[in-house]
Protein backbone atom coordinates (compact mmCIF):
# COMPACT_ATOMS: atom_id res chain seq x y z
CA UNK A 1 0.00 0.00 0.00
CA UNK A 2 1.17 3.27 -1.13
CA UNK A 3 2.11 5.46 1.65
CA UNK A 4 0.24 8.91 1.71
CA UNK A 5 1.70 12.14 1.32
CA UNK A 6 -0.38 14.99 3.28
CA UNK A 7 -1.41 18.03 1.11
CA UNK A 8 -1.65 21.43 2.43
CA UNK A 9 -5.36 23.52 1.22
CA UNK A 10 -3.31 25.27 -2.22
CA UNK A 11 -2.45 22.35 -3.08
CA UNK A 12 -5.29 20.61 -3.14
CA UNK A 13 -7.34 23.06 -4.84
CA UNK A 14 -4.56 23.66 -7.73
CA UNK A 15 -4.29 19.61 -8.53
CA UNK A 16 -8.41 19.16 -8.11
CA UNK A 17 -9.02 22.02 -10.87
CA UNK A 18 -6.17 20.38 -13.14
CA UNK A 19 -7.40 16.48 -13.24
CA UNK A 20 -9.01 15.75 -16.38
CA UNK A 21 -10.98 12.25 -15.64
CA UNK A 22 -13.82 11.35 -12.98
CA UNK A 23 -12.13 8.36 -11.40
CA UNK A 24 -9.02 10.32 -11.30
CA UNK A 25 -10.55 12.92 -9.56
CA UNK A 26 -12.84 10.68 -7.10
CA UNK A 27 -9.18 8.92 -5.99
CA UNK A 28 -7.16 12.05 -5.16
CA UNK A 29 -10.57 13.09 -3.28
CA UNK A 30 -10.88 9.97 -0.91
CA UNK A 31 -7.50 9.87 -0.18
CA UNK A 32 -7.17 13.36 0.59
CA UNK A 33 -10.33 12.91 3.24
CA UNK A 34 -8.56 9.66 4.55
CA UNK A 35 -5.40 12.34 5.10
CA UNK A 36 -7.50 15.02 7.00
CA UNK A 37 -9.88 12.70 8.97
CA UNK A 38 -7.50 9.41 9.93
CA UNK A 39 -9.20 6.24 9.74
CA UNK A 40 -12.43 6.34 7.65
CA UNK A 41 -15.19 4.66 5.48
CA UNK A 42 -16.18 7.46 2.55
CA UNK A 43 -18.11 7.30 -0.92
CA UNK A 44 -18.03 9.40 -3.70
CA UNK A 45 -21.87 9.12 -5.25
CA UNK A 46 -23.07 11.00 -8.59
CA UNK A 47 -26.55 11.82 -9.00
CA UNK A 48 -28.39 10.21 -12.04
CA UNK A 49 -31.77 12.24 -12.62
CA UNK A 50 -33.58 10.08 -15.04
CA UNK A 51 -33.58 7.25 -12.80
CA UNK A 52 -33.74 8.99 -9.14
CA UNK A 53 -30.98 6.97 -8.16
CA UNK A 54 -27.38 7.59 -6.54
CA UNK A 55 -24.69 5.88 -7.75
CA UNK A 56 -21.69 4.83 -5.78
CA UNK A 57 -18.36 5.62 -7.81
CA UNK A 58 -15.39 4.92 -5.39
CA UNK A 59 -15.05 4.33 -1.95
CA UNK A 60 -12.12 4.34 0.55
CA UNK A 61 -11.87 2.03 3.20
CA UNK A 62 -8.85 1.96 5.83
CA UNK A 63 -6.86 4.03 2.99
CA UNK A 64 -7.78 1.17 0.55
CA UNK A 65 -9.65 2.30 -2.39
CA UNK A 66 -11.94 0.35 -4.41
CA UNK A 67 -14.62 0.70 -7.38
CA UNK A 68 -18.16 1.71 -6.07
CA UNK A 69 -20.90 -0.64 -6.40
CA UNK A 70 -23.85 0.81 -4.36
CA UNK A 71 -26.95 2.31 -5.61
CA UNK A 72 -29.30 4.66 -2.93
CA UNK A 73 -33.26 5.37 -4.77
CA UNK A 74 -34.40 8.69 -3.54
CA UNK A 75 -37.51 9.25 -3.18
CA UNK A 76 -39.79 11.33 -0.58
CA UNK A 77 -39.45 8.83 2.10
CA UNK A 78 -35.88 9.11 2.26
CA UNK A 79 -34.06 11.37 4.31
CA UNK A 80 -31.71 12.30 1.71
CA UNK A 81 -34.57 13.57 -0.41
CA UNK A 82 -33.49 17.20 0.45
CA UNK A 83 -30.10 17.35 -1.41
CA UNK A 84 -32.40 16.68 -4.85
CA UNK A 85 -34.32 19.37 -3.56
CA UNK A 86 -32.36 21.87 -3.02
CA UNK A 87 -33.38 21.99 0.43
CA UNK A 88 -30.51 20.72 2.29
CA UNK A 89 -26.86 20.13 1.90
CA UNK A 90 -25.77 18.10 5.42
CA UNK A 91 -26.95 15.20 6.15
CA UNK A 92 -26.09 13.88 9.92
CA UNK A 93 -27.24 10.05 10.98
CA UNK A 94 -28.99 10.93 14.45
CA UNK A 95 -28.03 7.18 15.46
CA UNK A 96 -24.88 7.11 14.44
CA UNK A 97 -23.19 10.62 14.78
CA UNK A 98 -20.15 9.16 13.44
CA UNK A 99 -21.58 9.27 9.60
CA UNK A 100 -22.42 12.40 7.52
CA UNK A 101 -23.74 13.19 3.69
CA UNK A 102 -22.40 15.86 2.11
CA UNK A 103 -23.90 17.05 -1.29
CA UNK A 104 -22.24 18.11 -4.15
CA UNK A 105 -24.15 21.19 -5.97
CA UNK A 106 -22.37 23.46 -8.49
CA UNK A 107 -25.22 27.16 -9.31
CA UNK A 108 -28.00 24.91 -7.61
CA UNK A 109 -27.66 21.98 -9.63
CA UNK A 110 -27.41 18.74 -7.91
CA UNK A 111 -24.42 16.31 -8.68
CA UNK A 112 -24.18 14.05 -5.99
CA UNK A 113 -22.43 13.53 -2.72
CA UNK A 114 -20.47 12.14 -0.10
CA UNK A 115 -20.51 9.94 2.42
CA UNK A 116 -18.16 9.74 5.17
CA UNK A 117 -17.89 7.62 8.23
CA UNK A 118 -15.08 8.00 11.22
CA UNK A 119 -13.72 4.26 11.85
CA UNK A 120 -12.27 5.71 15.17
CA UNK A 121 -13.73 8.54 16.43
CA UNK A 122 -17.45 8.87 17.45
CA UNK A 123 -18.30 12.68 16.23
CA UNK A 124 -17.24 14.90 13.26
CA UNK A 125 -15.03 18.44 14.74
CA UNK A 126 -15.93 21.68 13.76
CA UNK A 127 -12.75 21.76 12.07
CA UNK A 128 -13.33 18.44 10.39
CA UNK A 129 -16.85 19.50 9.22
CA UNK A 130 -15.26 23.17 7.84
CA UNK A 131 -12.79 20.76 5.49
CA UNK A 132 -15.32 18.45 4.15
CA UNK A 133 -17.24 21.68 3.33
CA UNK A 134 -14.26 23.02 1.29
CA UNK A 135 -13.04 20.15 -0.18
CA UNK A 136 -17.30 19.07 -1.45
CA UNK A 137 -17.17 22.57 -2.74
CA UNK A 138 -13.75 21.81 -4.73
CA UNK A 139 -15.26 18.51 -5.89
CA UNK A 140 -18.48 19.73 -7.31
CA UNK A 141 -16.33 22.47 -9.21
CA UNK A 142 -14.14 19.63 -10.90
CA UNK A 143 -17.21 17.52 -11.82
CA UNK A 144 -18.33 20.08 -13.74
CA UNK A 145 -15.29 20.99 -15.57
CA UNK A 146 -14.83 17.24 -16.16
CA UNK A 147 -18.25 17.32 -17.54
CA UNK A 148 -17.64 20.51 -19.66
CA UNK A 149 -14.10 18.96 -20.61
CA UNK A 150 -15.86 15.53 -21.55
CA UNK A 151 -18.49 17.59 -23.56
CA UNK A 152 -16.33 19.37 -25.67
CA UNK A 153 -14.53 16.44 -26.29
CA UNK A 154 -17.66 14.81 -28.09
CA UNK A 155 -18.47 17.64 -29.84
CA UNK A 156 -14.71 17.71 -31.71
CA UNK A 157 -15.82 13.82 -31.87
CA UNK A 158 -18.34 14.84 -33.75
CA UNK A 159 -17.28 16.89 -35.85
CA UNK A 160 -14.54 14.77 -36.90
CA UNK A 161 -17.21 12.20 -37.93
CA UNK A 162 -19.11 15.00 -39.67
CA UNK A 163 -16.19 15.26 -41.78
CA UNK A 164 -14.81 11.94 -42.48
CA UNK A 165 -18.60 11.08 -43.39
CA UNK A 166 -18.87 13.81 -45.71
CA UNK A 167 -15.65 13.14 -47.35
CA UNK A 168 -16.67 9.24 -47.90
CA UNK A 169 -19.77 10.92 -49.29
CA UNK A 170 -17.61 12.90 -52.17
CA UNK A 171 -14.58 10.13 -52.72
CA UNK A 172 -17.03 7.13 -52.73
CA UNK A 173 -19.46 6.23 -56.18
CA UNK A 174 -19.50 2.47 -55.19
CA UNK A 175 -21.98 1.84 -52.72
CA UNK A 176 -20.87 -1.24 -50.81
CA UNK A 177 -17.20 0.58 -50.00
CA UNK A 178 -19.10 3.69 -48.91
CA UNK A 179 -21.38 1.74 -46.04
CA UNK A 180 -17.81 0.07 -44.92
CA UNK A 181 -16.49 3.45 -44.66
CA UNK A 182 -19.46 4.96 -43.19
CA UNK A 183 -19.90 2.56 -40.52
CA UNK A 184 -16.41 2.25 -39.95
CA UNK A 185 -16.58 6.42 -39.46
CA UNK A 186 -19.22 6.14 -36.77
CA UNK A 187 -17.51 3.62 -35.01
CA UNK A 188 -14.07 5.41 -34.49
CA UNK A 189 -15.74 8.65 -33.72
CA UNK A 190 -18.73 7.99 -31.73
CA UNK A 191 -17.89 5.34 -29.88
CA UNK A 192 -21.12 3.17 -30.46
CA UNK A 193 -20.56 -0.49 -29.71
CA UNK A 194 -22.12 -1.76 -33.08
CA UNK A 195 -23.70 0.10 -36.21
CA UNK A 196 -25.89 -2.13 -39.38
CA UNK A 197 -26.96 -0.67 -42.55
CA UNK A 198 -29.77 -1.88 -44.29
CA UNK A 199 -31.04 -0.24 -47.85
CA UNK A 200 -34.49 -0.42 -49.19
CA UNK A 201 -34.52 -2.39 -52.54
CA UNK A 202 -37.87 -0.72 -54.05
CA UNK A 203 -37.60 -3.08 -57.18
CA UNK A 204 -38.29 -6.31 -54.46
CA UNK A 205 -39.99 -4.32 -52.10
CA UNK A 206 -37.95 -5.62 -49.16
CA UNK A 207 -35.13 -4.41 -46.50
CA UNK A 208 -31.82 -6.22 -47.16
CA UNK A 209 -28.81 -6.02 -44.92
CA UNK A 210 -25.62 -4.60 -45.96
CA UNK A 211 -23.35 -4.74 -43.48
CA UNK A 212 -22.64 -4.77 -39.93
CA UNK A 213 -19.39 -2.74 -38.21
CA UNK A 214 -19.03 -3.29 -34.27
CA UNK A 215 -16.67 -1.96 -31.67
CA UNK A 216 -14.07 -5.11 -32.01
CA UNK A 217 -13.44 -4.55 -35.37
CA UNK A 218 -15.32 -7.28 -36.43
CA UNK A 219 -16.76 -6.32 -40.16
CA UNK A 220 -19.96 -8.31 -41.31
CA UNK A 221 -22.23 -8.90 -44.55
CA UNK A 222 -25.91 -8.94 -43.43
CA UNK A 223 -26.95 -9.76 -46.75
CA UNK A 224 -28.65 -12.85 -45.83
CA UNK A 225 -31.02 -10.65 -43.93
CA UNK A 226 -33.71 -9.35 -46.16
CA UNK A 227 -37.08 -8.79 -45.14
CA UNK A 228 -40.78 -7.90 -46.84
CA UNK A 229 -42.07 -3.94 -46.27
CA UNK A 230 -45.29 -4.91 -44.83
CA UNK A 231 -45.99 -3.81 -41.11
CA UNK A 232 -45.79 -6.62 -38.46
CA UNK A 233 -43.10 -8.24 -40.46
CA UNK A 234 -39.83 -7.29 -38.15
CA UNK A 235 -39.03 -4.51 -35.78
CA UNK A 236 -36.50 -3.76 -38.52
CA UNK A 237 -39.52 -2.89 -41.04
CA UNK A 238 -41.69 -1.52 -38.66
CA UNK A 239 -38.93 1.78 -37.58
CA UNK A 240 -38.23 1.79 -42.12
CA UNK A 241 -41.96 2.59 -42.10
CA UNK A 242 -41.77 5.18 -39.32
CA UNK A 243 -43.58 2.48 -36.78
CA UNK A 244 -42.12 3.95 -33.73
CA UNK A 245 -44.27 1.83 -31.16
CA UNK A 246 -43.09 -1.42 -32.03
CA UNK A 247 -42.57 -3.46 -29.33
CA UNK A 248 -38.45 -3.46 -28.28
CA UNK A 249 -37.60 -5.09 -24.99
CA UNK A 250 -37.43 -2.83 -22.16
CA UNK A 251 -34.09 -3.80 -21.33
CA UNK A 252 -32.73 -2.86 -24.80
CA UNK A 253 -34.79 0.29 -25.42
CA UNK A 254 -32.24 3.18 -24.24
CA UNK A 255 -29.11 1.58 -25.85
CA UNK A 256 -31.15 1.08 -29.17
CA UNK A 257 -31.76 3.58 -31.93
CA UNK A 258 -33.27 3.48 -35.14
CA UNK A 259 -32.48 6.08 -37.93
CA UNK A 260 -34.59 5.92 -41.35
CA UNK A 261 -32.68 7.16 -43.56
CA UNK A 262 -34.88 9.60 -46.10
CA UNK A 263 -34.10 11.88 -48.79
CA UNK A 264 -37.41 14.26 -48.97
CA UNK A 265 -39.43 12.32 -46.63
CA UNK A 266 -38.87 9.19 -49.21
CA UNK A 267 -37.04 6.48 -46.94
CA UNK A 268 -34.05 4.64 -48.62
CA UNK A 269 -32.57 2.87 -46.07
CA UNK A 270 -32.59 2.43 -41.92
CA UNK A 271 -29.26 3.05 -40.23
CA UNK A 272 -29.38 0.88 -36.39
CA UNK A 273 -26.98 2.09 -33.79
CA UNK A 274 -26.50 0.27 -30.41
CA UNK A 275 -24.32 -0.40 -27.28
CA UNK A 276 -25.31 -4.21 -26.69
CA UNK A 277 -22.00 -4.82 -25.54
CA UNK A 278 -21.27 -2.54 -23.01
CA UNK A 279 -24.67 -1.75 -21.91
CA UNK A 280 -24.13 1.85 -22.08
CA UNK A 281 -27.33 4.50 -22.35
CA UNK A 282 -27.52 6.12 -25.51
CA UNK A 283 -27.79 9.84 -24.59
CA UNK A 284 -30.39 12.28 -26.06
CA UNK A 285 -26.95 13.97 -27.57
CA UNK A 286 -25.62 11.20 -29.77
CA UNK A 287 -29.23 10.65 -31.00
CA UNK A 288 -29.48 13.88 -32.37
CA UNK A 289 -25.75 13.56 -33.57
CA UNK A 290 -26.36 10.74 -35.11
CA UNK A 291 -29.99 11.40 -37.02
CA UNK A 292 -27.90 15.08 -38.09
CA UNK A 293 -25.86 12.37 -40.61
CA UNK A 294 -29.27 10.55 -41.51
CA UNK A 295 -29.68 13.06 -44.58
CA UNK A 296 -26.02 12.75 -45.66
CA UNK A 297 -25.76 9.39 -45.52
CA UNK A 298 -29.68 8.90 -47.68
CA UNK A 299 -27.89 11.49 -50.38
CA UNK A 300 -24.79 8.95 -50.53
CA UNK A 301 -26.15 5.55 -50.64
CA UNK A 302 -29.10 7.10 -53.86
CA UNK A 303 -26.01 9.11 -55.85
CA UNK A 304 -23.70 5.60 -55.00
CA UNK A 305 -26.82 3.43 -56.48
CA UNK A 306 -27.53 6.07 -59.25
CA UNK A 307 -23.67 5.63 -60.09
CA UNK A 308 -24.30 2.17 -60.31
CA UNK A 309 -27.21 2.18 -63.03
CA UNK A 310 -25.10 4.25 -65.09
CA UNK A 311 -22.54 1.91 -64.56
CA UNK A 312 -24.47 -1.01 -65.74
CA UNK A 313 -25.52 0.60 -69.26
CA UNK A 314 -21.84 -0.19 -69.93
CA UNK A 315 -20.06 -3.52 -70.65
CA UNK A 316 -16.34 -1.61 -70.39
CA UNK A 317 -14.75 0.85 -67.61
CA UNK A 318 -14.49 4.28 -69.74
CA UNK A 319 -11.06 4.73 -67.90
CA UNK A 320 -9.34 1.39 -67.58
CA UNK A 321 -10.61 -0.19 -70.21
CA UNK A 322 -11.26 -3.64 -67.82
CA UNK A 323 -15.26 -4.96 -67.71
CA UNK A 324 -17.64 -3.19 -66.00
CA UNK A 325 -18.89 -5.35 -62.68
CA UNK A 326 -22.05 -5.81 -64.11
CA UNK A 327 -20.75 -7.66 -66.90
CA UNK A 328 -18.25 -9.41 -65.00
CA UNK A 329 -20.78 -10.87 -63.04
CA UNK A 330 -22.25 -12.08 -66.17
CA UNK A 331 -19.44 -13.95 -67.89
CA UNK A 332 -18.65 -15.30 -64.17
CA UNK A 333 -21.76 -17.43 -64.05
CA UNK A 334 -21.15 -18.65 -67.48
CA UNK A 335 -17.60 -19.55 -66.01
CA UNK A 336 -19.11 -21.01 -63.51
CA UNK A 337 -21.24 -23.29 -65.33
CA UNK A 338 -18.56 -24.91 -67.35
CA UNK A 339 -16.52 -25.30 -64.12
CA UNK A 340 -19.67 -27.40 -62.48
CA UNK A 341 -20.06 -29.32 -65.68
CA UNK A 342 -16.59 -30.53 -66.56
CA UNK A 343 -15.25 -30.47 -62.91
CA UNK A 344 -12.67 -27.56 -63.15
CA UNK A 345 -11.81 -24.14 -60.71
CA UNK A 346 -11.48 -21.17 -60.76
CA UNK A 347 -9.70 -18.06 -58.69
CA UNK A 348 -11.46 -15.23 -57.91
CA UNK A 349 -9.12 -12.09 -57.13
CA UNK A 350 -10.16 -9.08 -55.21
CA UNK A 351 -7.59 -6.16 -55.57
CA UNK A 352 -7.68 -2.62 -53.38
CA UNK A 353 -5.27 -0.27 -53.80
CA UNK A 354 -3.66 1.15 -50.53
CA UNK A 355 -4.17 4.26 -48.97
CA UNK A 356 -5.66 5.55 -52.57
CA UNK A 357 -7.60 8.63 -50.41
CA UNK A 358 -4.34 10.37 -49.67
CA UNK A 359 -3.02 9.90 -53.22
CA UNK A 360 -6.29 11.62 -54.75
CA UNK A 361 -6.11 13.98 -52.04
CA UNK A 362 -2.23 15.22 -52.56
CA UNK A 363 -2.30 14.96 -56.36
CA UNK A 364 -5.84 15.67 -57.42
CA UNK A 365 -8.27 13.61 -58.90
CA UNK A 366 -6.83 13.35 -62.67
CA UNK A 367 -3.61 11.65 -60.96
CA UNK A 368 -5.35 9.15 -59.13
CA UNK A 369 -7.46 8.14 -62.72
CA UNK A 370 -3.79 8.09 -63.91
CA UNK A 371 -2.49 5.82 -60.85
CA UNK A 372 -5.90 3.61 -61.40
CA UNK A 373 -5.58 3.22 -65.12
CA UNK A 374 -1.51 1.87 -64.71
CA UNK A 375 -2.83 -0.26 -62.28
CA UNK A 376 -5.61 -1.93 -64.75
CA UNK A 377 -2.43 -2.08 -67.48
CA UNK A 378 -0.48 -4.08 -64.74
CA UNK A 379 -3.80 -6.45 -64.23
CA UNK A 380 -3.83 -6.57 -67.98
CA UNK A 381 -0.21 -8.22 -67.86
CA UNK A 382 -1.35 -10.87 -65.63
CA UNK A 383 -4.37 -11.92 -67.42
CA UNK A 384 -4.21 -15.19 -70.18
CA UNK A 385 -7.15 -15.09 -73.19
CA UNK A 386 -9.00 -17.40 -70.74
CA UNK A 387 -8.90 -14.83 -67.99
CA UNK A 388 -11.28 -11.84 -67.21
CA UNK A 389 -11.26 -8.82 -65.00
CA UNK A 390 -13.22 -5.31 -64.29
CA UNK A 391 -13.14 -2.59 -62.33
CA UNK A 392 -15.11 -3.73 -59.06
CA UNK A 393 -15.57 -0.30 -57.43
CA UNK A 394 -13.86 3.05 -57.25
CA UNK A 395 -10.45 1.55 -56.28
CA UNK A 396 -11.16 -1.84 -56.20
CA UNK A 397 -10.61 -4.65 -58.95
CA UNK A 398 -11.67 -8.19 -59.48
CA UNK A 399 -9.80 -10.78 -61.29
CA UNK A 400 -11.18 -14.24 -62.53
CA UNK A 401 -8.24 -17.01 -63.30
CA UNK A 402 -9.66 -20.46 -64.51
CA UNK A 403 -7.84 -23.79 -63.84
CA UNK A 404 -5.94 -22.37 -61.05
CA UNK A 405 -4.54 -23.88 -57.65
CA UNK A 406 -3.43 -22.07 -54.41
CA UNK A 407 0.09 -21.89 -55.10
CA UNK A 408 -0.15 -20.62 -58.68
CA UNK A 409 -2.59 -18.36 -57.35
CA UNK A 410 -0.37 -16.89 -54.86
CA UNK A 411 2.63 -16.56 -57.56
CA UNK A 412 0.13 -14.73 -59.63
CA UNK A 413 -0.71 -11.98 -57.07
CA UNK A 414 3.08 -11.90 -56.30
CA UNK A 415 3.62 -10.93 -59.94
CA UNK A 416 1.12 -8.32 -59.97
CA UNK A 417 2.51 -6.78 -56.71
CA UNK A 418 5.41 -6.14 -57.92
CA UNK A 419 4.53 -5.00 -61.26
CA UNK A 420 2.15 -2.27 -59.32
CA UNK A 421 4.88 -1.83 -56.92
CA UNK A 422 7.48 -0.72 -59.87
CA UNK A 423 5.16 1.12 -61.36
CA UNK A 424 5.61 5.15 -62.25
CA UNK A 425 2.31 6.37 -63.26
CA UNK A 426 3.95 9.86 -64.49
CA UNK A 427 8.08 10.31 -64.29
CA UNK A 428 7.83 12.56 -61.40
CA UNK A 429 5.89 10.49 -59.51
CA UNK A 430 8.88 8.28 -58.45
CA UNK A 431 8.42 8.64 -54.42
CA UNK A 432 4.63 7.42 -54.54
CA UNK A 433 5.02 4.17 -53.23
CA UNK A 434 2.45 2.85 -54.64
CA UNK A 435 0.84 -1.06 -53.07
CA UNK A 436 -2.14 -3.27 -53.71
CA UNK A 437 -3.49 -5.39 -51.10
CA UNK A 438 -4.82 -8.70 -52.82
CA UNK A 439 -7.09 -11.48 -51.00
CA UNK A 440 -7.84 -14.58 -53.10
CA UNK A 441 -10.47 -17.19 -53.03
CA UNK A 442 -10.97 -20.42 -54.83
CA UNK A 443 -14.13 -21.69 -56.47
CA UNK A 444 -14.99 -24.81 -55.62
CA UNK A 445 -12.45 -25.53 -52.54
CA UNK A 446 -13.70 -22.66 -50.32
CA UNK A 447 -17.35 -22.83 -51.58
CA UNK A 448 -19.29 -24.20 -54.28
CA UNK A 449 -21.62 -20.43 -54.07
CA UNK A 450 -19.82 -18.07 -56.20
CA UNK A 451 -21.35 -15.35 -53.82
CA UNK A 452 -19.61 -16.82 -50.89
CA UNK A 453 -15.98 -17.24 -52.88
CA UNK A 454 -16.62 -13.55 -53.73
CA UNK A 455 -17.30 -12.91 -49.76
CA UNK A 456 -14.42 -14.76 -49.09
CA UNK A 457 -11.75 -13.09 -51.33
CA UNK A 458 -13.50 -9.76 -49.54
CA UNK A 459 -12.56 -11.37 -45.95
CA UNK A 460 -9.22 -12.41 -47.61
CA UNK A 461 -8.65 -8.92 -48.61
CA UNK A 462 -9.89 -7.46 -45.38
CA UNK A 463 -7.03 -9.60 -43.56
CA UNK A 464 -4.12 -8.43 -45.86
CA UNK A 465 -5.40 -4.68 -45.13
CA UNK A 466 -5.56 -4.92 -41.33
CA UNK A 467 -2.18 -6.86 -41.12
CA UNK A 468 0.12 -4.53 -42.91
CA UNK A 469 -1.22 -3.92 -46.44
CA UNK A 470 0.86 -4.48 -49.77
CA UNK A 471 0.57 -8.17 -49.47
CA UNK A 472 -1.47 -11.40 -50.60
CA UNK A 473 -3.93 -13.59 -48.73
CA UNK A 474 -6.04 -16.77 -49.64
CA UNK A 475 -8.94 -16.97 -47.79
CA UNK A 476 -7.36 -20.50 -47.12
CA UNK A 477 -4.30 -18.95 -45.38
CA UNK A 478 -6.93 -17.52 -42.60
CA UNK A 479 -9.90 -19.72 -42.39
CA UNK A 480 -8.09 -21.25 -39.39
CA UNK A 481 -7.21 -18.59 -37.55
Amino acid sequence: MKKLKKRSPKELWYTIRHIKDSDTLYSYILESLSLLLGEIEASIFIWESSDTILKSQKIIRSKVLQDGDETILLNKNSPLWSFSTGTNDLYTDKERQSTICYALRTEGEFLGMIRITLLKKKKFSLENLRNINNLCADLSIAIQNIHLFMQNEKHVRQLRASFEITANIVQSLHLEKLLKLIANSIITHLGFDRVRLYIIDQKEHFLRGKISRDIRGSLISLENEYYPLKSGIHPLVDHTLGKTETSIHENFRDIIDFVPLKIKNIVVGLLVIDNIISQQKITPDETTTIHSFAGQIAMAVENARLFEKIEELSITDSLTELLVKRHFKQKLKEEIYRSKRYKTNLAIFLIDVDNFKPINDTHGHPFGDIVLKSIADSIKNVLRQSDFACRYGGDEFMICKLSIKEENAVQIGQRLLESVLNTKPVPESGSLNLSISIGIALFPENSDNIEEVIKKADEALYYAKENGKGQICGYWQIKNK
